[in-house]
């Protein structure tokens, strides 16, 4: 084989990318320890080279045509065997692209200067932009940065709004601000009017609204045994206050009497029986108990604000925020992607350890706790909240956290990562949820791209054509001619008519065209 490209592993990543090089009309050698009989029967049915052997040693990277490949993907589960295989590669092969799925993206980052890689990629640095997309609406298909500015690309009906930029099939790029202006932003919730100052206030029925809302979702996560205390109480208060009434004494006598004896004061009207003596007994004890209660909660209530000050945390957003459940690799990534657009965001996770929590504090309200149960769900603000992402590492975890979500609050949207693409279509189109994702999945394209494109930022499937967005400088082939004037080429994002300047970095656009998938689409 000639111009071919070898892929080093066969998990969940190397087989999308492997799917997607092969609807690409490239050649593939696959080389890993071991694969599943069905994605090796379906990937040899096609005319994909699979060897089974350890990518770190020469003679099985001889054996799969390292002289005379095209490029090379390392894309197992291992950042160590990812490392080796491509420093392999780069000592046999110098002069050939070799891109690898690392973790550590401070890692990647120096590799990539040090050994001379094309990238080194983390798949939950690219998924992360695609969940935080998701939660925001269908019409977002991903975001990236380019020269420090936030970019969306989405999809849109009718004609572009003003500072969008058509793609092809309904896609639109333009920049977060743009987006936001033409789309409204999703920080915009509710009616929010501006002040004379510029700022924004909230209408004082709105803010009462939200107050009474709060005070009911705390009311519902307290434990039912408090909540029948406190009913219990009401109830006896009026109660009290007609008995009182009825032995000659005025309301206000009346009043004064109960509040005392809630409050365990010894306070009887004269010449009374032993009931209403038994009666007040009881009435003391239950307002006791019901009163020491309600003020360990005001108590804890004034502990944890003034503890999530000194440790960082973020106050419960009022309305409008993301619940993020998982803080892993794409948890973590995912708040970050969230907050830099200004969407509030509170973090869940059920390991009150978890390294990346102390990491989101700063920039999130934290919740630990279980996000399968509807008492988690409520502390996280879920029936104010616009979405809610599930990206544990446990798919059957992340399904039972977005139908919970959906039991709990029915006009939430649901966001949750699978690992499995076809049972994400299957949860999506049988189970209500809106947005189910694999990580792989959306990772796949870039690593592709990256191998086979130099300079890419991102890059997306469309239903069935590649779209790979690229950061390119102007060479002297370019220089002083207007990119309206460039055959073959897209420029984004810049006036048309302005000659190019030598060295200047631009962001151009890439199609192309995708055989059918294997066994379903590749989303």
């Amino acid at each position: 084989m000639t111009g071919h490209c070898i892929v080093c592993g066969l998990g969940d990543v190397g087989y999308r990318v492997v799917e997607l090089l092969h609807r690409l009309g490239e050649e593939v050698v696959v080389v890993t320890l071991q694969a599943r009989d069905e994605r090796r029967r379906i990937a040899e049915s096609l005319g994909v080279r699979i060897m089974i052997g350890d990518a770190r040693v020469d003679q099985v990277l001889e054996e799969a045509g390292l002289a005379t490949a095209r490029l090379l993907i390392a894309v197992t589960d291992l950042d160590l065997v990812n490392i080796e295989a491509a420093l392999d590669a780069r000592r046999m092969r110098p002069d050939m692209p070799v891109v690898i799925r690392l973790f550590d993206q401070g890692l990647a980052r120096q590799l990539e200067g040090t050994f001379d890689l094309q990238r080194a990629l983390g798949m939950s640095t690219l998924a992360a932009p695609s969940f935080a997309a998701a939660a925001l609406g269908e019409a977002v298909l991903g975001t990236f940065s380019f020269q420090g500015t936030s970019f969306v690309v989405g999809r849109a009906s009718g004609g572009p709004p003003p500072g969008l930029i058509p793609l092809a099939d309904g896609l639109l790029l333009g920049r977060k601000e743009d987006w936001d202006r033409a789309f409204s932003s999703p920080r915009m919730i509710g009616d929010k009017r501006a002040d004379k100052r510029g700022g924004e206030r909230v209408p004082l029925l709105r803010r009462i609204g939200q107050g009474l809302s709060r005070l009911a979702a705390s009311w519902k996560g307290e434990p039912l045994s408090l909540r029948v205390l406190v009913l219990s109480l009401c109830a006896v208060i009026p109660l009290t206050i007609a008995v009182f009434y009825g032995l000659s004494r005025s309301l206000v006598d009346a009043l004064f009497l109960t509040i005392a004896n809630l409050h365990g004061e010894v306070v009887l009207p004269d010449q009374v029986g032993p009931e209403i003596k038994l009666y007040e007994v009881l009435l003391m004890i239950l307002g006791s108990i019901t009163l020491a209660t309600l003020y360990s909660m005001l108590t804890d209530y004034l502990v944890g604000s003034r503890l999530r000050k000194l440790l960082g945390s973020q106050p419960m957003p009022e309305h409008g925020h993301v619940v993020v459940v998982g803080m892993g690799n794409v948890g973590l990534r995912v708040v970050r992607e969230l907050t830099a657009v200004g969407v509030p965001v509170v973090a869940v996770d059920a390991d009150p350890d978890r390294p990346f929590l102390a990491d989101v504090r700063s920039s999130a309200t934290v919740v630990v706790g279980d996000a399968r149960l509807n008492d988690t769900l409520l502390r996280a603000g879920i029936a104010h909240a616009r979405a809610v992402i599930a990206v544990t590492d446990d798919d059957a975890v992340n399904l039972g956290i977005g139908l919970a979500a959906r039991q709990s609050s029915p006009g939430i949207r649901t966001v949750v990562r699978l690992f499995d693409a076809d049972f994400a279509r299957k949860v999506e189109s049988t189970l209500g949820i809106d947005v189910a994702l694999g990580a792989s999945s959306i990772a796949a394209p870039t690593f592709v791209s990256s191998a086979l494109f130099p300079g890419v930022v991102k890059a997306f499937l469309v239903q069935d054509r590649l779209l790979v967005l690229q950061k390119r400088k102007a060479g002297a082939e370019w220089a002083g001619r207007k990119p309206s004037e460039l055959s073959g080429v897209r420029i984004l994002m810049r006036d048309e008519e302005r000659p190019l300047a030598a060295e200047e970095e631009v962001l151009t656009v890439l199609w192309r065209k995708l055989a059918r998938p294997w066994g379903g689409a590749l989303s």
